[in-house]
């Protein structure tokens, strides 16, 4: 799964409209989006359909969107499961980069997460990767 993340200015009314808007007059659809902001950011990131469209779209506009490639993973639902998949990460000495839990449904989880090395956590998680 592919994920764009945009980058914006803090506290500035109306971005959000703007960007779906603009992927709106693509005919782009938005299957999943945070939104969030720090002090110094907004960042928002969203899973689109076309992906490449909506990525060229809000390039073209002007912002600041960057790509990632998001590994889905299914885990039980229970306490200690993201840390049994992070320890795999130690002796490899790869970096998770970004995580989400996406769902949680009938005792198991559906978690996207990217990695430093994506190729070699995708090895590393063959008997739960989606």
């Amino acid at each position: 799964m592919k994920e764009i993340t945009i980058i914006t200015p803090p506290d500035r009314p109306g971005t959000l409209a703007d960007i779906t808007e603009l992927l709106a007059a693509e005919s782009v659809n938005i299957t999943d989006m945070e939104v969030m902001e720090d002090e110094v950011h907004g960042i928002i990131r969203l899973v689109a359909a076309p992906y490449d469209v909506a990525l060229r779209s809000l390039t073209e506009a002007g912002y600041h969107a960057l790509s990632e490639d998001v590994l889905l993973i299914r885990l039980k639902d229970e306490p200690g499961a993201i840390a049994k998949i992070a320890a795999r990460f130690r002796e490899p000495a790869v970096n998770v980069t970004s995580l989400r839990i996406l769902r949680r449904v009938g005792g198991w989880a559906t978690v996207g997460m990217s990695t430093s090395d994506n190729a070699l956590a995708r090895t590393l998680l063959t008997d739960c990767i989606v």
